[in-house]
């Protein structure tokens, strides 16, 4: 059985299993709640009950006044609802409202995909899960000091999964430890998130995205996003690289190809100066360039080139989105 949620003031709305908890729901719909450690200690994700019934309370740690109690406070992470449901809750609007988050997780798994392309995930304390937005990006530390800036790959939905696309490079420490040395349940720090390469949630227009080799980590954060929000407009990923194993995950592409109306995929092989992948952007936009969001997560040159042509051919500015800065292991 599922029952319909409606949170205030957003008027957003959304469904939850019977036996999910309103958090697990809120998440996984693409709702960006307020919480830290989704297990009933940290009370960040209180809200209120406004009308309705809640089922299945979970025990928690963290204590509710009685005057919580009298205005229908509740955690969300440790109850289900019983019926459909009106809540005030505090939504985040933007990045500026994620707090820096310092999180010691354990390395859950490490994928090798291709010869020189590595899936790392992590595993934080289910005590201390890291909050984020797609398409943002950490700080991750080693015992022996090396350090790493990088995109998290996974969906917000899952703070306590976070993963990461590192490429081998032979003149970049990080990325040549975790090829070579980085085991299960090593221990890393994660620093974040920063950044403001999110998705804008209340635009309606079709949506572009080129991904660079790595840089599809992002994307594909912004993508699994879009999805759990069930967004309408249609949605146009090109992938580019010069190596034949830069398209990684094109398996996974294809399948968000069969699985939805409004997707596209098309890989693209970055040759010269990349004025071909431009003009395959431009030409294969679903839309007129005008009428477009742009994504761009790509090294400095093929970024450069794509603004120049694109404004050229009229894109609003304002609605070109460029991942800040090249993460370490983006080949």
């Amino acid at each position: 059985m599922t029952h319909r949620i409606r949170l205030l003031p957003s008027g957003r709305e959304f469904e939850a299993e019977a036996q999910e908890t309103l958090l697990d729901a809120a998440l996984r719909n693409g709702v960006n709640i307020p919480y830290n450690c989704s297990g009933g200690s940290c009370g960040v994700c209180k809200a209120r009950l406004i009308s309705g019934r809640v089922e299945h309370p979970r025990f928690h740690d963290y204590v509710l006044s009685e005057a919580d109690k009298v205005q229908g406070q509740l955690l969300l992470c440790s109850v289900s609802a019983g019926s459909d449901l009106v809540l005030e809750v505090n939504e985040i609007g933007d990045a500026a409202q994620i707090p820096l988050q310092q999180v010691s997780t354990r390395v859950a798994h490490i994928e090798r995909v291709g010869e020189h392309y590595v899936i790392l995930t992590l595993r934080t304390p289910r005590s201390q899960t890291l909050q984020f937005l797609a398409g943002q990006h950490v700080e991750l530390r080693l015992g022996n000091g090396m350090s790493c800036d990088a995109a998290i790959a996974s969906c917000p939905c899952n703070g306590m999964l976070l993963q990461f696309h590192l490429a081998q490079r032979i003149d970049e420490d990080f990325p040549r430890h975790v090829f070579q040395k980085l085991r299960a349940n090593d221990i890393v720090q994660v620093t974040g998130p920063f950044g403001s390469f999110t998705l804008d949630e209340d635009s309606h227009r079709p949506i572009v995205m080129v991904a660079q080799d790595t840089g599809f980590a992002p994307l594909k954060s912004l993508i699994e996003h879009a999805l759990a929000l069930e967004l309408s407009q249609p949605i146009t990923l090109f992938w580019v690289s010069a190596h034949d194993d830069g398209f990684y995950l094109a398996n996974l592409c294809r399948s968000w190809v069969d699985a939805l109306d409004n997707f596209s995929y098309q890989p693209l092989y970055l040759e010269g100066g990349g004025e071909t992948v431009t003009a395959e952007v431009i030409a294969g936009s679903i839309a007129a360039v005008g009428q477009c969001d742009f994504y761009l997560a790509t090294g400095s040159a093929l970024r450069e080139g794509l603004l120049r042509s694109l404004t050229a051919h009229g894109a609003v500015a304002d609605r070109i989105f460029a991942m800040e800065k090249r993460q370490c292991g983006m080949r």
